[in-house]
């Protein structure tokens, strides 16, 4: 069964990618951030706490058709015009203003589960004009931001206006590891002829029945360049629905934080809709493993797996 899990792993990629090469690599094999088409930036612990304790982002709403990959589109709701909106990084500590301006037809907010703040706040906005929300964030973890418009709230959210926020501690030096965000959502709608999904369908949205579900807003992921002994740290939000049931095929979850809460040596681990947590596992040796949601594992051949591989059994799979 576990090799039967890995074939599908590599079938999947192989299908969603087209490709036969792998990246990922940075100058240090042993920490930083992966690098690869469709992986949202991040600039990691270091140097989002070495630099100024006020941080300033902008957020612009736009109607946006975004390609899903395997000739398929979405006419989503974006922040920047990602899918997912641009991660939000911070220190303990920090004072933290986003701007928020909305492009769009429709009202538009924002809302960071990491600040604690009148709800008041959030907005709705309407078209043409920005709102500015400005807190101090005191609590370390990884968090969910989205769209905040009262009653419509979760029509916005699965349209595609959210994003990862990340609060890293200010005293604690996290261990040297490879990174990635990973942020799970669904597409709640059907595709034309054309290969477009022509927006957000409500009645599928409010069932909670998503068409595809995805990680990073895509339905490709090329494969990640490890070497045996890596740390690898995923900074995961759940979007929803449902809970994702995080796991990496091949080895164990060394450590997940989340919130204050720790947890070793486990081998999956339920991330709520709407919650975030740190995922830490190691590379055991040479091979490949896939970073998947287990309780999701029919949408693999839809390109819903994060695969990792070592140089050498790339090499070997490919004489």
């Amino acid at each position: 069964m576990h090799s039967h899990s890995l074939l599908l792993v590599a079938a999947a990629t192989v299908i969603a990618t087209g490709c036969t090469g792998v990246s990922g690599a940075t100058e240090d094999s042993m920490g930083g951030a992966f690098k690869a088409p469709g992986l949202p930036r991040l600039h990691g612990q270091v140097a989002t706490c070495s630099g100024e304790r006020e941080k300033t982002f902008t957020l612009e709403a736009h109607e946006t058709t975004v390609n899903l990959g395997m000739g398929i589109r979405f006419a989503a709701w974006t922040y920047n015009g990602e899918l997912p909106g641009p991660v939000i990084e911070a220190c303990e500590g920090d004072t933290v203003t986003i701007t928020m301006t909305n492009h769009a037809e429709a009202f538009h907010g924002l809302d960071s589960h990491a600040f604690r703040a009148d709800t008041m706040q959030f907005g709705p906005v309407e078209p043409g004009k920005s709102m500015r929300i400005r807190k101090t964030v005191d609590t370390v973890g990884v968090f969910m931001y989205h769209c905040a418009v009262g009653p419509s709230t979760d029509l916005h959210i699965k349209s595609g206006l959210t994003g990862a926020m990340i609060v890293y501690p200010r005293t604690r030096l996290l261990r040297r590891a490879r990174e990635l965000v990973v942020v799970e959502s669904a597409v709640f709608g059907e595709r034309d002829d054309s290969g477009e999904i022509p927006g957000t369908d409500p009645e599928l949205a409010r069932k909670n029945e998503p068409s595809i579900m995805m990680f990073n807003g895509r339905l490709s992921h090329e494969p990640l360049t490890v070497e045996p002994g890596d740390l690898v740290r995923a900074y995961v939000v759940n979007v929803g629905p449902g809970m994702s049931a995080i796991h990496v095929m091949g080895t164990i979850l060394d450590t997940v934080t989340d919130g204050a809460s720790v947890t070793r040596d486990v081998q999956t681990y339920g991330i709520a809709a709407g919650s975030g947590a740190m995922v830490e596992f190691r590379i055991p040796e040479s091979g490949m493993y896939g970073l998947v949601d287990h309780d999701r594992l029919a949408y693999l051949p839809y390109g819903m797996v994060i695969p990792f591989v070592t140089p050498d059994h790339h090499q070997n799979a490919t004489k």
